[in-house]
C-alpha cells in the first residue's frame, strides 16, 4: 500500500483503527522511519497514536488538514525532519509539555493563533515559535 500524509492528514481518514495505523505506518517506513511503528489509541478526530521509536515514546495528534502535534521523550532532530518532509510543511512551534515530552506542532496557518493562545501557560516551558508566517 503506498500512502503519503494525503490519506491520513490533508483528508479525514476512515474511522478505523486498522486502516489509520496502515495508512500512517507506511509513511512513516517509507520515510525512513522502519523503526516506528505507531497504535491508533482514538480514531476520530483529533486522531491520537501511540508508539516507541529507539524506546523513546512517540505520540501523534492531528486535526485532518489544520494540526499535527509531535509529541516524543526528547527533542530529536531527524524525527523533527522527517515529520517536516510527510507533512509537507515547517514545524511552527516547539516546548515541552507537563509531562515531560518534548512536543512540534505544524500547522497549516502557520501557528500564530496558536502561539498566542498558549504563550504564558506554564504547562508549556520552553515555548518557542519555529515559523514566523
Amino acid at each position: 500500500m503506498a500512502t503519503d500524509s494525503r490519506t491520513w492528514f490533508y483528508t479525514t481518514p476512515e474511522p478505523r483503527p486498522y486502516l489509520i495505523e496502515e495508512r500512517v505506518n507506511h509513511t512513516l517506513w517509507k520515510n525512513r522511519l522502519q523503526g516506528l511503528s505507531m497504535i491508533c489509541t482514538q480514531y476520530t478526530a483529533p486522531f491520537k497514536m501511540e508508539g516507541v521509536w529507539n524506546e523513546m515514546p512517540v505520540q501523534f495528534e492531528w486535526q485532518p488538514g489544520k494540526y499535527f502535534i509531535l509529541r516524543a521523550g526528547r527533542e530529536v532532530k531527524e524525527l523533527i525532519g522527517v515529520m517536516r518532509q510527510i507533512l509537507m510543511m515547517r514545524p511552527a512551534l516547539a516546548y515541552s509539555d507537563e509531562n515531560g515530552l518534548f512536543c512540534v506542532e505544524y500547522h497549516t496557518d502557520g501557528g500564530k493563533a496558536r502561539y498566542e493562545e498558549i504563550q504564558g501557560n506554564p504547562g508549556f516551558q520552553g515555548l518557542r515559535r519555529l515559523r514566523r508566517d
